[in-house]
């Protein structure tokens, strides 16, 4: 969709379109800035929900943070209304289902704003008054603000008319009922959005540590520089080499889990 950056000057009339290209052209500045650090910089950052409702087949979301492909950020803590619960009594036939966090389309030609009418597709954003705060005095005002059309679907419907992005996994327990597949990995635009890779990658650590510390314990030390090693022993010296190499990355990684994988 083309962009057109509203020139700012004295005396002019404003109207939505000014304040819509210029929303656009801040999204696109700040999606090409993080397509500069990131070859991907979209995926799932946050995204809890609640078992307990899973056994009576709904899936209710808590919380969810996830930055779609077009750079649009979805945060259910701050500026978004959580998705309703996803019905799925109607995937009785299914042992696995892939659910995905699901956002309409824009559309370059207007229409975006669900209005309450009828309409062949989707729309994008939701209008609702809220009572905002004034920052600098005490007062409230109602204000109109923009909610994104949040929904919870699943990945093999008919999806064509919705960005989407996979946010878990849903399997079938011994008895029958639903339950979340705890080795399903999102697309990830942090680590800590899995609690199970980091689990995993705090018990690589632990083991490669450890495994260091053995094979420093069998070298022989010459003198304070000098790390001799036993002719039959070079492979395990580079196998120390590559340990060595390898634990201050994990660490870092570990121990910043907002990075991106």
């Amino acid at each position: 969709m083309k962009i057109y950056r509203p020139l700012w000057e004295d005396g002019a009339f404003l109207m939505p379109q000014q304040f819509q290209q210029q929303a656009a052209w801040d999204v696109h500045l700040a999606d090409s800035v993080a397509r500069m650090g990131l070859a991907h910089p979209w995926g799932v950052v946050a995204a809890e929900f609640d078992d307990s409702l899973l056994p009576l087949s709904r899936l209710n979301a808590t919380r969810l943070i996830v930055r779609f492909p077009d750079g649009t950020l979805i945060d259910t803590e701050r500026a978004d209304n959580l998705p309703p619960v996803c019905d799925l009594s109607t995937v009785s036939e299914r042992s696995l289902v892939d659910i995905v966090l699901a956002l309409p389309l824009l559309n370059a030609n207007g229409g975006n704003l669900d209005d309450g009418s009828e309409s062949e597709r989707p729309r994008r954003w939701k209008s609702e008054r809220v009572n905002v705060q004034e920052l600098a005095g005490h007062e409230q005002s109602e204000v109109a603000v923009l909610r994104h059309n949040l929904t919870l679907r699943m990945a093999h419907q008919e999806n064509a008319a919705w960005l989407t992005c996979p946010v878990t996994r849903l399997v079938r327990d011994a008895q029958g009922q639903w339950c979340r597949d705890p080795r399903f990995i999102p697309p990830l635009l942090t680590l800590s959005a899995s609690p199970s890779l980091m689990t995993e990658l705090a018990e690589l650590l632990h083991h490669l540590q450890a495994r260091r510390q053995r094979l420093m314990s069998m070298r022989r030390e010459n003198n304070a520089r000098l790390a001799d090693f036993a002719v039959a022993d070079v492979s395990l010296f580079w196998l120390l080499n590559a340990l060595n190499s390898a634990e201050p990355v994990l660490k870092e990684l570990l121990d910043m889990p907002y990075r991106h994988p």
